[in-house]
């Protein structure tokens, strides 16, 4: 975790796996730091997929969406194609809508470590929550 942030990153076996803890917020001073590591994180490691897992309930900021976007594209760029997404349902449907592109699969889950297994196996078929209540 950076300093002063709630936000953290770490890479499991390929994987770059980012958490939002309940409280969680985004401020534009926030949202370059959280770029700056993913960038650092993203060029420096073999990263094959993204799980972003939000457990806070406050609505996203807009740096936070800012900060989403860019982290999209620049994980798009170094060549992620797949991106697991937890949370409750309508911040999983949200974080799908805001990252979405014809360039990667996004898929939902309930839990970091599923979301993690199906991110880090290029065989394994998505199982997607979007039919869940």
């Amino acid at each position: 975790m950076e300093p002063g942030e709630r936000w953290s990153m770490r890479v499991d076996e390929g994987v770059l796996v980012v958490e939002f803890p309940h409280g969680t917020g985004i401020s534009p001073a926030a949202g370059e730091a959280l770029l700056d590591r993913w960038r650092s994180l993203i060029v420096d490691r073999d990263v094959e997929a993204i799980v972003i897992a939000v457990r806070t309930s406050r609505p996203c900021s807009d740096a936070g969406r800012r900060a989403l976007r860019e982290s999209t594209q620049i994980a798009v760029a170094r060549g992620v194609e797949r991106f697991a997404v937890v949370g409750e349902r309508s911040k999983r449907q949200y974080l799908e809508r805001t990252i979405a592109t014809e360039d990667i699969a996004v898929e939902a889950f309930n839990d970091v470590a599923t979301a993690v297994r199906w991110a880090g196996s290029s065989t394994e078929p998505p199982t997607s929550l979007r039919s869940s209540p």
